[in-house]
Order: structure tokens, then sequence, then C-alpha cells
């Protein structure tokens, strides 16, 4: 779900957006950096993350539509880095511009808070995930998660070693799970749509 996107944005600041193109592995931002614009990511994939002295921690995979690096709103520096996954073009909004438009548009300001809120949830309920130890009960509360009221089918909307990399899992497991589920009659999978048996 997406409550900020750059369409949604007075017309004044989309007046003064700058873009920038960038290719695949490419940085767009350094976690440290001083902080000074907001992003949204116009085609492509980016990726949110965190580097340590032994390993890089993936947070979170932005795809075309999202707004990202909100947070420099209100911090000095960058908490964590984009990096382009793909071929990707971004539009650049100047963060006092946009702490101003904030000020001025309740509108604005209300998605605003709807993108934050739906985004700490996301990358809380991922945290959570990370926290089972195995595999297919990592994977199965991923699904139910994710699968609405009114259906059992849940249409995975990104590629599953991006899916695999929030999950914490190596892709050869993901798929390895997956393919368990199925034997055992407990998912139906097509291409990228998974069903959960009713009968499970």
């Amino acid at each position: 779900m997406n409550y900020l996107t750059w369409t949604k944005l007075p017309i004044e600041l989309r007046n003064q957006t700058i873009y920038k193109d960038l290719e695949a592995k490419q940085i767009l931002v350094q976690q440290g950096e001083k902080a000074d614009s907001i992003y949204f990511l116009l085609s492509g994939q980016i990726r949110l993350a965190t580097f340590t002295e032994e390993r890089i921690i993936n947070h979170y995979f932005i795809e075309a539509g999202e707004s990202f690096e909100e947070t420099a709103l209100f911090s000095d520096i960058y908490t964590c880095s984009a990096i382009a996954d793909r071929t990707s073009r971004i539009a650049i909004i100047n963060k006092k511009s946009f702490k101003q438009a904030l000020e001025e548009d309740q509108e604005l300001t209300t998605s605003y808070m709807n993108q934050l809120a739906y985004r700490y949830q996301t990358v809380k309920t991922l945290l959570e995930l990370r926290s089972i130890r195995s595999a297919r009960e990592r994977l199965l509360q991923y699904l139910i998660h994710r699968k609405k009221p009114d259906t059992q089918t849940i249409v995975l909307q990104r590629p599953l070693k991006n899916l695999a990399t929030e999950l914490g899992l190596s892709a050869e497991a993901l798929s390895r799970t997956l393919s368990v589920l199925h034997s055992e009659g407990v998912i139906t999978r097509k291409q990228r749509s998974i069903t959960l048996n009713e009968d499970w």
C-alpha cells in the first residue's frame, strides 16, 4: 500500500523536483551522510540497507511509486543506505521545502503520517517473522499475514529472491520450503500466486 506518491504532491513541490537516474548497484545515499532530501522512486527498484562491519542488513525493498528516506525530515543524517537493485529513476525533493509543505497542507500531512505508519508496521512484521527459527513456519506466518479475509490466495508483488531476503532466508531455502509446503498439500502455487488450501 502506498499512501504518499509523487503524483499526490502539491504542484509547487513537483515543480522543484530534481531527477536522477541510477544504474544497477549504484548507491544513491549512504547511511551517515547529511540528510537534505527525501526521494520518490519513479521506476526501477531501491533496496534500503544498513552496513555493519561484518555484513549488509537489508531492511526493505522500495517499489516504483513509493517514497523513501522520509525519516530524513527529522534527522541530520540518513540512517540507512539506498541502493539501486536495477536501473532506476528517482525524484528528489528538498527536505526543507517538503517540511514547509507539510505545515501548510493537511492532506499531505495525513498521507505522510499514514505512509510512515504503514512502513513501520511492515518492517516490524518482517522483524517478527525473522525471529521464527523454522523456515517453514516463517513462510507460513508471512502468507497468513498477507492473506486478505475474503480470499485464500496471496499474490506476491515482488520476485522470490527479494521475498527471501526480507524473510532472512536464502533463495534456495525459500524455494525448497515452497516445494515442501506444496507437496504436503498446504499450498497450491501458480507462478506468483499462492493459495492456502482450506483443509489445512
